[in-house]
């Protein structure tokens, strides 16, 4: 009888090692992993009880928000959905994105927390208290540019010429935050990729809206003025398409201003040639197009390098340049602001739980491009298109709106996208930049109508 007892001893001992075994590796070894996995119950409930902060526009206005349900279940509200690309969403099942992911640490209130502080809140399951963030948009600014865009394709950027500041930041299509989770299937499958936010991580050909990044480096090297003559012709082969001008223009173009004005892109194509890669490349680093703009939203920038062959399509925004409608927003800042180009904020000030607001600075540094006189050139120039040229559909009569319209070539299918660059200066506000791409379309007077309407919303609430 004693050894099959033994024996039956030695077998429960040996579970009850395995036993303490398997709790001690999952209490001590793997308890980080454990506790980190998304199914996690305590995790689903703490996240659930969070008081996340509020995102605000400029103004005040509630972007984003935390209301909880009669169970005490946090649930997030966005009470302007046309802001989701740059306020983002706040989803348990998928994720964050957008402002709401940039600055999580702050609106979730783990950024506030010394270790200890973070150890006794979990000990005693107090649900964390987040910050507020405060944006530069503009709501009122973001709607019209918004409806401008409605059932297109593309993208609005309206900033502060001076100071960066982005008033209005849209990307077509978009979504709404608050219905992200039961429409998550259809926009993640949906080929036009509403997810994807076109104005800061969207890379295009910039086409004939180049024109007077390489105009400018001509008349900052002294090789052409304005005024220089020109009697070729007026459109470029680009693959087995034709880049024509933006507009019409009225009598034969014999001045190089002209190509400009009408966004003629052979004129500016020999500006190039005369130019050489190098130059072109000194000239792309003067305008910020070789890097991603320090932002507070994920950018990009294009990784492509053009070679001596490319020299005379890269002079006409395509062979392998690409740009975001970000970036060339700040290009037309830099005309609109005498040459200087201000380093674009979206933040505009933070605050703790309980707390005081503080402004936040501009990840990036403003930078000098070309000559103020040569810069001030061009925006005279942009100012005649609107009155006279390709870009008149962008022409108010209570305000003073300077701009361009230019045509890009896109992809191996050859597709059309079209841009409106530009700015106005509102008689008791900073001079407004602002861009507009429009995809799959060769109509320049539509991009210039939203460019419009949107500077005149600028105005309206100033």
């Amino acid at each position: 009888m004693t050894t099959p007892i033994l024996r039956l001893g030695r077998l429960f001992l040996l579970a009850f090692a395995l036993v303490a075994a398997a709790a001690g590796f999952w209490a001590i070894a793997a308890r980080d992993d454990l506790i980190a996995r998304h199914d996690n119950p305590r995790n689903v409930l703490a996240e659930q009880q969070i008081q996340r902060g509020e995102i605000t526009d400029r103004n005040g206005q509630v972007l984003a928000e935390t209301t909880f349900t009669s169970e005490d279940v946090a649930t997030r509200t966005y009470p302007h959905p046309e802001a989701a690309p740059a306020v983002g969403y706040y989803s348990l099942r998928y994720g964050i994105g957008g402002v709401e992911a940039e600055l999580d640490p702050h609106l979730r209130g783990t950024l506030f927390l010394t270790p200890s502080q973070a150890l006794l809140d979990r000990t005693l399951h107090r649900p964390l208290v987040g910050g507020d963030v405060q944006l530069t948009l503009d709501v009122a600014t973001q709607q019209v540019a918004a409806a401008g865009m409605q059932g297109r394709k593309g993208a609005v950027v309206a900033l502060n010429a001076v100071s960066g500041d982005v008033l209005a930041l849209v990307s077509a299509p978009s979504f709404d935050p608050a219905k992200l989770d039961e429409q998550w299937d259809a926009l993640t499958a949906n080929p036009d990729s509403p997810l994807l936010n076109r104005a800061t991580q969207g890379l295009y050909q910039p086409g004939t809206a180049f024109l007077p990044v390489v105009m400018g480096e001509a008349l900052n090297r002294g090789l052409v003025t304005p005024e220089t003559a020109w009697d070729g012709g007026l459109e470029t082969q680009v693959a087995s398409s034709i880049l024509p001008c933006a507009g019409a223009p009225p009598t034969p173009i014999t001045r190089i201003e002209e190509a400009l004005i009408w966004g003629c892109p052979a004129p500016i194509q020999k500006l190039g040639a005369q130019l050489g890669t190098d130059s072109l490349a000194i000239g792309l680093d003067d305008f910020g197009l070789n890097a991603a703009p320090a932002f507070s939203l994920p950018t990009i920038a294009s990784a492509a390098t053009n070679g001596p062959d490319d020299v005379g399509l890269l002079a006409v925004g395509q062979s392998q340049l690409t740009v975001t409608p970000l970036q060339l927003a700040l290009v037309a800042a830099a005309f609109a602001n005498h040459g200087q180009m201000p380093a674009p904020r979206l933040v505009e000030a933070t605050r703790p739980p309980g707390g005081e607001w503080a402004d936040v600075p501009a990840s990036g540094t403003p930078r000098g491009t070309i000559s103020r006189a040569n810069a001030d050139a061009i925006a005279g120039l942009m100012h005649t298109a609107v009155s006279d040229g390709a870009a008149h559909a962008a022409y108010a009569d209570r305000l003073s709106i300077a701009g361009l319209c230019g045509l890009a070539i896109r992809g191996p299918q050859q597709h059309f996208d079209t841009w409106f660059m530009g700015f106005a200066t509102p008689p008791s506000s900073s001079v407004i930049a602002i861009v507009v791409l429009l995809e799959d379309t060769k109509n320049c007077s539509e991009a210039a109508r939203i460019g419009r309407e949107v500077l005149l919303a600028v105005v309206n609430e100033n």
